[in-house]
């Protein structure tokens, strides 16, 4: 687990000079939380315009993992974020080739000579999460890879004859890439949040997307998917005691490290299976108890650590809980993200509590397990059935949605509402998970066009009769990859810490593709395989419990500690939001939201946030 960055330019003549070591040590800075145990820097002595950065975090071979890592003649260069959790047995592969390796397990040299071997089919090889960059100076050319869920980011800019390239957008800035505001992606991320693969914040800066390569040439950009995610089958294609099976050797490979490991320990659904399997892991190797790990917070409709206690008693691990108090340092700890790891506006609060969460869990282990993945691929979310009850039985969700509205304003309800005036499934769920509407966003941002190419989301190949389904596929693509996978490695890493997802081994997910709607999924409940399959791991305790995500109580905060700090930063004179229609906007969602006539904790975030980038990176 790292953080890389470089540049490839192929005019000798033109770069001379041109990349300074001013540049070149500003993204090394910025890379620098990524990889506190080791930096390299490699600059082709026979091509000028190809420098390579690499921060290492030390997980796997620590002594003989150095990067960015060569082979024989040092004509093949390679740059690795991430573990490669089949390297053991690519090696083996390799060396009945011919090829010869130096290290004693480095998954790294695998990449060296997996190229040489297999070219643009090495993704394909591989299990694990990864993005990685290889220079092949005999083919002039450079190869970027991401992993197929995209658990590790890789973002790229070509201009000008260059391809900048890194492992964060304020390291890719602070080679020199350009920084044209894109207003389309202001808008998508009003609306979402988030901004989805391959959409940044800047024009012709992206995201590689999940599952994708890239070769780079002198005269030639091409992009490929080596993988998608499977679509979903019509009825169950495997025996249901093959769940426990794949995600039980899922568990198994990633608990291979050469430091500590621990597991994150929420007490809901995911991280819980995950936790009983690593126990079960641990048993059988006579390694004693996993260290589970959990935050508590002191208001206490925010607090999950009695669950968390209930299930880590269950399974038999041995758990640390430590409570955290952050309402006085968040401005600063957003304002840190954002400079340093985010480097565009990102709306999801919950990156705070996962920041916790994972300098905690950095006190433990250098390496952690999660259960990310589990509601996006096995149906957890709310919203899927909320969706399926209104394209079932519209009108009376109609009728319904009015009714509760009556006695319950909340933002849930009033989401609901708004979708089931909708026809179609895309819109409906648009409703459900925007933040912003487009008449809002006309407010917001004056100078916008209201063409919003993000909402344009694919649909042509989903079943029309399975919605829910249509709807898993839809965040498998853009949110998973987007929002929970970015904030979960932008906050991890700011603590170097590592973290490891079982659920999203890509034989879990074309496991999870095979299940109908139906074992998932139904009015009442999500997760209803898992449940069943692992119902031996889970107290009656969490099956019970409702759904509640990972959250903080900065809605709160926004009420008390954190309204001035608020203020100051939406209405600051050098602000993002000039316009007079706009302020008056903010102003009346601060009064609202203030005299809690509505809950506004999510679209305040969005502009705080917005705000933050506008200050620390614009002008980076």
């Amino acid at each position: 687990m790292c953080g890389f960055a470089g540049i490839i330019q192929w005019d000798n003549s033109a770069v001379t000079g041109a990349i300074s070591d001013a540049q070149l040590n500003a993204a090394d800075e910025r890379l620098a939380h990524r990889g506190p145990d080791g930096t390299g820097r490699w600059h082709d002595p026979r091509h000028a315009g190809c420098v390579l950065l690499h921060r290492r975090l030390s997980i796997v071979d620590k002594p003989g993992g150095t990067q960015p890592m060569a082979n024989e003649d040092h004509r093949v260069q390679v740059v690795f974020n991430g573990e490669i959790y089949n390297h053991r047995e690519l090696r083996r592969q390799l060396e009945q080739c011919g090829h010869t390796f130096v290290s004693d397990h480095s998954d790294t040299e695998v990449l060296v000579h997996g190229w040489e071997q297999w070219n643009t089919a090495l993704p394909e090889k591989l299990t694990g999460m990864f993005a990685f960059a290889v220079w092949d100076s005999r083919r002039r050319t450079l190869f970027l890879a991401r992993d197929r869920m995209g658990q590790k980011p890789l973002f790229y800019q070509h201009a000008g004859g260059r391809v900048y390239f890194a492992s964060t957008l304020p390291a890719l800035m602070a080679l020199g890439a350009h920084r044209t505001v894109s207003t389309p992606s202001l808008a998508g991320y009003l609306t979402h949040g988030y901004l989805p693969p391959p959409y940044t914040i800047y024009d012709n800066t992206f995201q590689l997307p999940a599952g994708h390569w890239l070769r780079a040439g002198e005269n030639q950009l091409q992009g490929e998917p080596y993988w998608q995610c499977p679509p979903a089958a019509a009825s169950s294609g495997s025996a249901p005691e093959d769940l426990s099976t794949v995600l039980s050797a899922a568990v198994a490979s990633q608990m291979h490290a050469d430091v500590p490991m621990a597991c994150f320990l929420s007490g809901g659904i995911d991280s819980t299976i995950i936790a009983g399997l690593m126990q079960r892991q641990a048993e059988k190797a006579g390694t004693g108890p996993v260290d589970t790990i959990s935050i508590g917070f002191a208001e206490a409709a925010f607090d999950e650590t009695a669950f968390a206690g209930i299930a880590a008693e269950h399974i038999g691990s041995r758990h640390h809980v430590f409570q955290v108090r952050a309402g006085d340092d968040v401005m600063e700890t957003l304002q840190w993200l954002m400079r340093y790891t985010l480097g565009e506006p990102f709306a999801d609060s919950s990156i705070v509590p996962t920041y916790y969460l994972a300098n905690c869990a950095r006190m433990v282990a250098p390496c952690a397990i999660s259960g990310d993945g589990g509601d996006e691929l096995f149906g957890g979310y709310d919203r899927y059935r909320a969706l399926g009850l209104l394209t079932a039985a519209p009108r009376v969700s109609r009728v319904l949605a009015q009714a509760r509205l009556l006695v319950d304003r909340s933002e849930r309800v009033r989401r609901f509402c708004t979708a089931a005036q909708s026809h179609h499934w895309p819109q409906r769920y648009a409703a459900l998970t925007r933040l912003f509407s487009p008449a809002d966003i006309r407010v917001l941002l004056p100078d916008i066009a209201d063409a919003d190419p993000l909402l344009n989301w694919p649909s042509g190949h989903h079943r029309a009769d399975d919605v829910i389904r249509a709807a898993m596929e839809l965040d498998q693509r853009h949110y998973l990859p987007g929002d929970v996978l970015w904030k979960v490695d932008s906050a991890s890493m700011a603590n170097a810490l590592e973290v490891r997802s079982p659920f999203l081994d890509h034989h879990v997910v074309a496991y999870a593709a095979t299940l109908p709607t139906s074992a998932l999924v139904n009015f009442r409940t999500g997760k209803r395989e898992l449940k069943r399959i692992f119902s031996d791991l889970l107290p009656p305790a969490i099956v019970q419990r409702s759904k509640q995500g990972f959250g903080l109580p900065i809605g709160l905060w926004f009420r008390r500690q954190l309204h001035g700090p608020l203020r100051d930063m939406l209405f600051s004179r050098e602000g993002f939001f000039q316009s007079a229609p706009s302020r008056q906007f903010l102003e009346q969602m601060l009064a609202e939201h203030q005299s809690s006539q509505r809950d506004h904790t999510h679209r305040l975030f969005a502009c705080l946030m917005l705000e933050l980038w506008h200050r620390e990176c614009r002008s980076m």
